[in-house]
């Protein structure tokens, strides 16, 4: 009995002193830097405009705390698609964000571009470095702050060292590598500890190596960057390509962008893949940016939350539609149908661990008929 008395005794010294810990580490640290037990905070996401990729992220979205990678070829549509629609998701939720333009951003063009892309250029902080010492030391800044939630990095191939720029232009070997590597192992751990979600954009690099068959793809910044990066997805062009007539010649306004999730680090949706219609070019009869009925129908009737039968669409709040046009049309019109999509969607993704996985989009046309 007494040597049961003076265990107890001993745990609620050992609890008290832990506390006491925790409390000092928080005070010395930051309220946020330590905690007893588990992280005690859900996981949120800003959506990516793509109900697909959202659900193949496994997260719903961009995730806030961690830094995510997007690299791909020049003008597949990173700072537009991507960015502008992971700002405007963003600030649809109340949330502030901050664009750290490397590239070239800012000018009127751009505000009008981003505008028109569904971002409120007024509440939105956006930062000009000259230098990629400069542009990493202002992400650390905003990260420090507590007052930026959701921070755009473009981009992290367009960076130059204060070396080059001092050295006109002669790059010293592994220069940018490093800075890269510096700067995003300082970003994470702040990112996380002030639940901000960072999206780097990135290019893509041919990697020439002896005894290499083929084109291999790789983006700027090293190892360090990819392990820093709970998430990393490549674009590319899909085959289908949309084009309009002007003047007798065939003008393209967009296409199937495919988005190959290298790294999962929240979720088990490494290796998957997303494809939807994207449309750069504003044209009558077609939509803008991404295409979102098709996305949302395709996405829901995979995961069987809208069922199919031939050209009709049932949806989870019980009416019937004929044709893809008419489903968009009426989750257009009610907002509340559109949730419930979406909501059955990301329902489906939390349950896709103990339930077999969804239906490709071939097995579903070919059910269809």
């Amino acid at each position: 009995m007494e040597g049961a008395l003076s265990k107890k005794v001993r745990q609620i010294a050992s609890a008290g002193a832990m506390d006491g810990l925790v409390s000092s580490l928080q005070k010395s640290f930051g309220q946020n830097s330590a905690r007893k037990g588990g992280l005690q905070r859900a996981l949120r996401s800003v959506p990516t405009g793509s109900l697909a990729l959202d659900f193949e992220l496994g997260t719903g979205g961009w995730p806030l705390g961690y830094l995510c990678g997007v690299f791909g070829p020049r003008d597949i549509g990173k700072s537009s698609m991507v960015g502008f629609n992971a700002i405007r998701n963003a600030q649809a939720m109340g949330l502030n964000c901050a664009y750290i333009a490397v590239e070239p951003a800012g000018s009127e063009n751009w505000e009008a571009w981003a505008t028109l892309n569904g971002v409120n250029v007024d509440e939105l902080l956006l930062t000009w470095p000259e230098t990629g010492e400069e542009a990493f030391e202002m992400l650390l800044k905003i990260l420090r702050s507590e007052v930026v939630d959701f921070v755009v990095f473009d981009s992290i191939g367009a960076i130059l060292g204060e070396g080059e720029l001092k050295e006109d232009g002669k790059a010293r070997q592994g220069g940018q590598s490093s800075l890269i590597s510096w700067g995003v192992k300082a970003a994470a751990p702040l990112a996380f500890k002030n639940d901000v979600g960072v999206l780097l954009f990135n290019q893509v690099r041919h990697l020439m190596s002896p005894g290499v068959r083929g084109t291999v793809y790789k983006q700027p910044g090293g190892e360090a960057l990819e392990h820093s990066e709970a998430i990393i997805v490549q674009l590319k062009r899909g085959k289908a390509k949309y084009t309009v007539k002007d003047n007798g010649n065939d003008v393209t306004i967009g296409g199937e962008i495919v988005a190959d999730i290298r790294r999962n680090k929240l979720s088990q949706g490494t290796g998957k893949r997303a494809a939807f219609d994207y449309y750069h070019t504003q044209a009558d009869g077609y939509p803008f940016g991404i295409d979102a009925d098709s996305d949302v129908v395709n996405t829901a009737v995979r995961t069987g939350v809208i069922e199919r039968a031939g050209s009709f669409y049932r949806l989870p709040d019980g009416t019937q539609h004929q044709g893809m046009t008419k489903v968009g049309e009426h989750m257009a019109a009610n907002p509340e149908a559109f949730a419930q999509v979406r909501e059955g969607v990301l329902q489906a993704m939390l349950a896709r661990g103990q339930t077999a996985n969804p239906k490709t989009l071939e097995e579903v046309q070919s059910d269809a008929g």
